[in-house]
């Protein structure tokens, strides 16, 4: 009888062992999961952000400026030329090289 007590006994220490440390693991996962969450709502809403700043009238009129050159009726465009010299070739380098030619070098 007291064989079959301690057998019982050793069953439920272990099994309840066995769920706490599987319960443990569960928890740190479900910690870990629930930050992730976070960071790709936090993510989520920036990119929700982004988007509709690139749908925006100010950022079109920004690239149409900036990059296109374009300007408003009325306004007037200006070009500014340096007067700084621009680099010459090294004299090692042959005319007319391509850059990629020089990254094979």
């Amino acid at each position: 009888m007291l064989a079959v007590t301690a057998v019982i006994v050793g069953y439920f220490l272990v099994t309840g062992a066995t769920t706490a440390l599987r319960s443990g693991q569960l928890s740190d996962r479900e910690d870990r999961l629930r930050a992730e969450i976070t960071e790709l709502e936090d993510r989520y809403e920036r990119l929700q952000a982004l988007r509709e700043y690139l749908d925006s009238d100010e950022y079109v009129e920004a690239v149409a400026r900036e990059q296109l050159g374009l300007v408003r009726d009325g306004e007037t465009s200006i070009v500014v030329i340096s007067t700084v010299p621009s680099p010459t070739s090294d004299a090692g380098e042959p005319e007319g090289e391509l850059w990629w030619e020089r990254l094979i070098r």
